[in-house]
């Protein structure tokens, strides 16, 4: 009787081992699951990244394009409207 105890002790703990490494081997899974994921969206944020670079220099250069042709632009309307104030042009 005493060794049918220990034996359905033993048997219980060894279930209980089973269970755990189950349990364990679940959050393996999901955890490879999430780091796949992170590495994932850590290649896209990079992407992303160079993307905002390679728009943010356009920008840049076309905002001092912009600059430059506005400013030629009102020199140029300027010297038109000095010219015909002092009557050179017709």
């Amino acid at each position: 009787m005493e060794y049918e105890e220990r034996l359905k002790r033993f048997e219980d703990k060894l279930d209980a081992i089973n269970e755990s490494l189950i349990t364990l081997a679940r959050i393996e899974e999901r955890v490879t699951t999430i780091l796949k994921n992170n590495e994932r969206l850590h290649g896209q944020i990079n992407a992303l990244d160079t993307r905002v670079d390679d728009l943010e220099s356009n920008s840049a250069v076309q905002h001092f394009t912009l600059d430059k042709g506005e400013r030629l632009f009102w020199i140029a309307i300027t010297v038109v409207a000095g010219l015909l104030a002092s009557g050179v042009a017709v």
